[in-house]
């Protein structure tokens, strides 16, 4: 028994280690402002996507789910149709002062790793791109891949909050996304993530 026992814990510790390591979201980096702690009440809502419908579900999704917590949200393409590689600065910050909102959320994807397993000869291929800049970047930035299906990708994603009037966030998330099935459900699963980041940084109210 007391050999049961001893054996218990490395495996139980080995099987919570595997299970987070094939978790499909993994939050990598929290930050926010020291000095900013306002819970947000109307927020833009801006996702930089390659595909105009991983866009509109990101911003449509995220956005109900603020909605729900008590928060206007407003999601880009209703208000900015045109594709989130298009759109300057200047036209944000128009639609910014335009809308009165007090914070503008942007998420894009900084990074990914593509992965595909050959199982004759055993061969394997990974490759990676970064792309990654300033406040101006976030609007214009979108990163193209070649269409082109993998067995596994990996997305690193930078969600930022700006609040009205800074040129740094004030909150700021990294995560990793593992998808091996549609981007869509990756969306899905994503957003609460960052909902329940938000809550615990006390940015909802």
């Amino acid at each position: 028994m007391q050999t049961l026992q001893r054996y218990t814990f490395p495996v139980v510790f080995l099987l919570v280690a595997f299970l987070a390591a094939c978790a499909p979201i993994k939050t990598l980096d929290v930050w926010q402002d020291p000095a900013y702690a306002q819970p947000m009440k109307k927020v833009l809502v801006i996702a930089v996507a390659q595909s105009d419908v991983i866009r509109n579900q990101f911003e449509n999704v995220l956005s109900n789910q603020l909605a729900k917590r008590g928060v206007e949200a407003i999601p880009s393409h209703k208000v900015l149709p045109q594709s989130t590689s298009q759109i300057d600065r200047e036209t944000v910050v128009a639609k910014v002062k335009e809308l009165g909102v007090g914070h503008v959320l942007v998420a894009r994807s900084i990074k990914k790793s593509e992965i595909t397993n050959y199982q004759q000869g055993g061969m394997f291929f990974a490759a990676s791109a970064i792309y990654s800049d300033g406040w101006y970047t976030y609007y214009t930035g979108s990163m193209v891949y070649p269409m082109k299906e993998y067995d596994t990708d990996y997305f690193t994603v930078a969600t930022n909050l700006f609040a009205l009037g800074s040129k740094q966030p004030v909150w700021s998330m990294l995560s990793q996304i593992k998808v091996e099935g549609s981007r869509q459900g990756a969306v899905n699963d994503f957003v609460p993530v960052i909902v329940k980041q938000l809550e615990e940084s006390q940015l909802l109210k």
